[in-house]
């Protein structure tokens, strides 16, 4: 009975939409504006966070606006909006992605729309770093790398600290590493190479001391909670949420610097929803939006004020990182790149 009362309240302003729309003028700017709102009761959005985390956002925006999104999650949204976009399919509203690579691919091609001024006037005062010089889009999140360990199974004399600690010959074919096939991977280990203190010298060594290629930061923690291996670089995230389960494990950010990756946000040209879309991004640029992305994700929020998870664990503020790399010239350097990292770390 209940659900029958709620769908005939549906019909009900429906009849009542259609009837005000039909007192507008037809194809006046007050019947355009209102039928628009009435059929984007719903956008997809591209994420490569895992479905599980980004849940929490989802929720709460459907809850506070009524707009159902449909979600798809998996690691190369951007190489799908890519070929989806140079088809003429049209299906992401909303994007969100790691990899500086991408996101310049993106803006050349013109996939990316302008933030709407709604969004990019709402943005909270941070870094300019976080924020698109060509208004196409705006980070949220950052990962950076660290090196960790399983805290019953390493000996205290090496414990990491930085990423040469794995270069000691106590480490060898103990540890794990990053794969380097997707864009932020790539990322990361470029910003080593540039770093005069390691450069491809400390890559080289690094493979040296046979490491295990991880697929997945969630699969080299793994792998290292349950001994497989004893401890390794990668993903800040994936390791804190991990502890904040009370894993066996310690992770430590290198003294002299790590490496840093944001995440881009941004609404998709042409998007077949944008005003479901706007709503969408300006709920993202929300403190209730970041401190629930900061929970779940387990990335670093660049906003400032958002707590980071778990308690006590540093924020972005706190962080030393290397200078974030050119996007041109990392897209440039990958021809290079990609074989050197194959052939370096025995992929």
């Amino acid at each position: 009975m209940f659900e029958r009362l709620r769908r005939s309240g549906r019909i009900v302003a429906a009849l009542v939409l259609v009837a005000s729309l039909a007192a507008c003028s037809k194809g006046s700017p007050a019947a355009e504006q209102s039928l628009q709102s009435a059929t984007e009761g719903t956008l997809t959005w591209y994420t490569d966070d895992d479905a599980q985390e980004v849940d929490p956002v989802v929720r709460a925006f459907t809850e506070k606006t009524g707009i159902e999104v449909t979600l798809l999650a998996t690691e190369f949204v951007a190489q799908r909006l890519m070929s989806e976009s140079a088809s003429n399919v049209a299906t992401a509203d909303v994007i969100s992605f790691a990899g500086a690579p991408s996101v310049l691919e993106l803006e050349d091609a013109g996939y990316l729309a302008k933030l709407p001024a709604s969004v990019s006037e709402a943005l909270p005062r941070q870094d300019p770093v976080f924020v698109s010089k060509s208004g196409n889009w705006f980070s949220n999140q950052a990962s950076s790398w660290g090196v960790f360990y399983n805290t019953d199974l390493v000996d205290p004399a090496f414990r990491p600290t930085d990423f040469t600690s794995f270069l000691n010959p106590y480490w060898r074919g103990k540890f794990s590493v990053p794969i380097s096939t997707n864009d932020s991977s790539i990322e990361g280990y470029y910003q080593i190479a540039q770093e005069p203190s390691l450069g491809k010298e400390f890559l080289t060594a690094l493979g040296d001391n046979d490491p295990v290629i991880s697929g997945s930061s969630g699969q080299g923690v793994s792998d290292v909670i349950v001994g497989n291996q004893i401890g390794g670089i990668t993903n800040d995230n994936a390791v804190w949420q991990q502890i904040a389960k009370g894993a066996p494990l310690a992770f430590a950010y290198p003294p002299g610097g790590t490496t840093f990756s944001q995440k881009y946000n941004a609404l998709v040209a042409n998007a077949a929803h944008p005003k479901a879309a706007e709503e969408f991004l300006e709920f993202l640029v929300t403190k209730d939006a970041a401190t629930l992305l900061s929970a779940s994700t387990g990335k670093l929020s660049t906003f400032p004020g958002i707590p980071s998870t778990p308690p006590g664990r540093p924020t972005i503020s706190d962080g030393k990182f290397f200078p974030l790399p050119d996007p041109q010239a990392l897209v440039d350097a990958q021809p290079t790149m990609a074989p050197f990292l194959k052939e370096a770390l025995n992929e």
